[in-house]
């Protein structure tokens, strides 16, 4: 019972994942599924980390996304009960959503991204998180991947047998181009995760430019804290 995006932006080169669901730190099911210059992929439904790992090792050898799904299909006897999302460096794209997995579940594919998910309110979620990332071209990877979950969760998110279901973890994951992620954000355990995830990154944004500084001069750097009373000043004051 989630849904997601995989998706690369075509004027930076960053790879990206939105993810919401009705289980606890959904983020964890993310691990490997991104790499620089390489591509991202991943496996949900019934999630193997593993099928993360393998694709971006497939794609870093010159696999495209298609070729790359092909190989972890016939690598998994259980590949029904999987959902499968690939972009590669070109923005090609490929997908796969098994026979076993819970109703509503499909994928929507466009240049650059994936849409899936599975225990769905129905198609219009895919839908409406299509329409968001095609709308949202001016605006950073960051920013559309939380759009495009927010589309999901207007347009019905995620449903059980007894009716609506609340997002209770989110993630968001971006690699640009450095050997490691520039956002990471995770919402573990919360009654309302996408909106969460949105507090945690409206907060986190603004850190992002100090930390990679104070990592390049740690010696000229202001102390941690004092960044932090500035950051709430300035928010305050706007």
């Amino acid at each position: 019972m989630t849904y997601s995006i995989v998706a690369r932006c075509s004027r930076t080169g960053q790879f990206g994942i939105g993810i919401a669901s009705y289980s606890i730190a959904v983020g964890f099911h993310c691990d490997g599924a991104v790499r620089a210059n390489t591509g991202v992929s991943l496996t949900l439904g019934a999630p193997r980390p593993q099928n993360n790992h393998l694709a971006i090792k497939l794609l870093a050898q010159g696999r495209t996304a298609v070729q790359a799904l092909e190989e972890l299909r016939a690598n998994d006897p259980d590949v029904d009960w999987r959902q499968i999302a690939i972009t590669d460096r070109e923005g090609r794209v490929a997908a796969h959503s098994g026979s076993q997995l819970s109703a509503w579940s499909g994928h929507r594919t466009g240049t650059d991204f994936v849409v899936f998910g599975d225990g769905l309110a129905g198609q219009q979620v895919l839908d409406a998180m299509a329409a968001s990332f095609e709308s949202t071209g001016d605006q950073g990877l960051d920013e559309r991947l939380l759009a495009v979950l927010e589309a999901g969760r207007g347009a019905g998110g995620i449903r059980g047998a007894s009716g609506r279901l609340p997002e209770r973890s989110a993630a968001m994951v971006v690699w640009a181009n450095r050997t490691y992620n520039e956002v990471d954000l995770r919402v573990d355990l919360h009654a309302d995760a996408v909106t969460e995830l949105r507090r945690i990154y409206v907060d986190y944004k603004p850190s992002i430019a100090y930390y990679e500084e104070r990592a390049r001069n740690p010696r000229k750097a202001i102390p941690a804290m004092e960044f932090a009373d500035m950051l709430k000043k300035s928010q305050d004051a706007a």
